[in-house]
């Protein structure tokens, strides 16, 4: 009996410090930076949707930490991606991309499909019609046709979320 009880606390042992770690390498993996505030594609567009109640001003002043998959298009300078991540409102079929268009620091590139922590700020800009097929992008024109676009003084390739999805939850 004895024997059962110190296994059974050595085992509760090793599954919490296997979830330490776990827990310290996503972290490690994926850091926000101590002088940045993160923020989702979800989140911006709500702030830039929600004209009357929307803090535009505290937004476009702050360091932002964005994280998203990257996609690239012929239609892009070399030096821009757009960071992207799925919003789900009820199901994986009424999924839509939000995507935000970043200028990236020079000399670095990536492929589609990337995921990439990007540091930096946002502004707003008149949308460029030209860019009106990429889906990603046109989700995010508010009614004033202003978009969001994000210089990155930093961007790096971050592991995936666990959950890679971002989720509309209602308030009713």
């Amino acid at each position: 009996m004895k024997n059962l009880k110190i296994n059974s606390f050595l085992l509760f042992l090793l599954c919490l410090l296997s979830t330490m770690i776990t827990l310290q390498t996503d972290a490690a993996d994926n850091p926000v930076p101590v002088s940045y505030k993160e923020y989702t594609q979800l989140e911006i567009g709500d702030t830039l949707f929600d004209t009357p109640k929307a803090p535009k001003q505290k937004l476009l002043s702050a360091k932002i930490f964005l994280k998203g998959r990257v996609l690239k298009s012929p239609l892009l300078k070399n030096d821009e991606i757009v960071l992207y991540r799925m919003v789900i409102t009820c199901c994986a079929a009424d999924g839509i991309p939000l995507g935000i268009l970043v200028k990236l620091p020079p000399n670095i590139q990536f492929r589609n499909g990337d995921w990439v922590g990007a540091e930096g700020t946002l502004q707003l800009l008149p949308f460029n019609p030209k860019l009106q097929t990429i889906e990603p992008l046109v989700n995010m024109v508010p009614p004033e046709k202003t978009a969001p676009y994000f210089t990155a003084a930093k961007a790096y390739k971050v592991r995936a979320p666990k959950d890679q999805y971002l989720y509309v939850q209602y308030i009713y």
